[in-house]
């Protein structure tokens, strides 16, 4: 096999981070796609959350057997068929007329593909190619959910020009013409199967270099059962149950909460995008952090920011200035940015090796979870649901605190800011 002249895994990098960028796009674009089917049906906005629910279910239904078939089949054949099934389930609920088309359609179908093509599948890769620089790779891959969400006012003017249901045809062909071919020529599971190393060292390296103090290299080949009895295992469990009500109520009604709080939909879109505008410099920041700082360090910090612009939310209302817009998008942005590439490098740190796609499916059904519970909320009492969230982000960096300190053994006090909260599981807010 003739020698690369460049490290492989920096194109890995990049198909992933355009994996991301689509399927953190057509999961926001829900935002403006459910105030059309609420103009179109009639439904109530209780109805058309559960459309949101049955994909956040699909998807984690699926996460352990999509990890399971990363382990064995590899992403060349896995995220292909992820990006046929997203492509199809779009294109086919452009056509739905009935609400179970809805949850056949794009609740099943696009949730089965975005499992196969999301989060799991793209950090078990990542942690073959990368070890020392793991966090930083995987902040670089996942700018691609930052850059993701500016497809929500692209959503918005399809919907206004041609409507939603040429505008969900157009998305999934997007898809079939892109992520399809690209993951299908172009993955490689690892840097050996090429005749390189992780993070690009040479061949004629006698050992890997050192890795860094804050990263903790797994100590043994970790089974699914040794894992399912593990304290990180459940403590990682806790917090991507906490992070996915986190996420289910912010990009459920956000867009919503805009509109009631004096925007237009397009300005609302516009404006929720700028979260993703924030993303796009921070997510590289806190991974490049991780490897630095540490993974728990890093994330309380990413936490405590991310409640700030929560707040920023919920103050907002017809009166309120401009500005403060644009600081609920900067402060929710810069801070949610820290998820990704913290919680991916710290399960990749403690469970990587040949079962790593099989245990972070496992993990994913929690996150899951918390993306499908119903959130329904009546527009004058959205910020209800914000302040609920609240309770779910600070849970997630605690968690993440108990799961990277507990795993070497370490104990101490969280930040009273977010130790003194207490231990929430979002209900439905009516």
């Amino acid at each position: 096999m003739a020698r690369r002249p460049f490290f492989y895994g920096y194109v890995i990098v990049g198909i992933c981070f355009l994996n991301m960028v689509l399927m953190r796009g057509i999961l926001a674009s829900f935002s403006v796609f459910n105030v059309a089917l609420l103009d179109a049906f009639q439904w109530s906005r209780a109805t058309t959350a559960t459309i949101a629910s049955v994909n956040g279910i699909a998807y984690s239904a699926s996460s352990p057997l999509v990890g399971w078939a990363y382990d064995r089949l590899g992403p060349r054949i896995l995220m292909p068929l992820g990006g046929l099934l997203i492509g199809v389930g779009l294109a086919l609920a452009g056509g739905s007329t009935t609400l179970w088309q809805f949850y056949l359609y794009y609740g099943l179908l696009v949730g089965l593909g975005i499992g196969c093509i999301g989060f799991v599948s793209n950090t078990a890769l990542l942690s073959h190619w990368f070890r020392r620089r793991r966090g930083t790779a995987l902040g670089f891959a996942t700018m691609g959910l930052g850059f993701g969400i500016l497809i929500v006012p692209v959503a918005q003017v399809l919907i206004t020009r041609y409507g939603w249901r040429a505008a969900l045809v157009l998305l999934g062909a997007t898809v079939l013409v892109s992520l399809v071919p690209l993951n299908a020529v172009l993955q490689r599971r690892r840097p050996e199967d090429i005749g390189q190393l992780p993070d690009g060292d040479p061949m004629t390296a006698a050992a890997p270099a050192a890795a860094s103090p804050h990263r903790r290299a797994p100590h043994r080949e970790w089974t699914l059962p040794a894992a399912l009895s593990s304290f990180p295992f459940w403590a990682i469990a806790m917090g991507h149950l906490a992070l996915g009500v986190g996420l289910s109520l912010m990009y459920t009604h956000a867009v919503a909460h805009l509109i009631h709080g004096g925007l237009d939909p397009l300005a609302a879109a516009s404006a929720f995008s700028l979260v993703g505008v924030a993303r796009i410099p921070g997510t590289a920041i806190w991974g490049f952090a991780s490897d630095r700082l540490g993974r728990d360090r890093a994330y309380r910090i990413g936490t405590l920011i991310t409640l700030g612009g929560i707040g920023m939310l919920m103050a907002l209302g017809p009166e309120a200035p401009r500005w403060w817009f644009v600081a609920f998008a900067v402060l929710y942005g810069v801070g949610h940015s820290a998820g990704n590439p913290t919680f991916g490098s710290t399960i990749a740190d403690i469970f990587g090796g040949k079962n790593v796609g099989t245990i972070f499916g496992f993990l994913e059904i929690t996150f899951g979870i918390g993306v499908g519970m119903p959130v329904s909320a009546r527009s004058e009492r959205v910020s209800r649901s914000t302040a609920s969230s609240i309770t779910a982000w600070a849970e997630a960096a605690r968690s993440m605190w108990r799961c990277v300190n507990g795993s070497s053994g370490r104990r101490g006090a969280l930040p009273n800011s977010v130790s003194n909260l207490p231990l929430v599981i979002v209900s439905p807010v009516q």
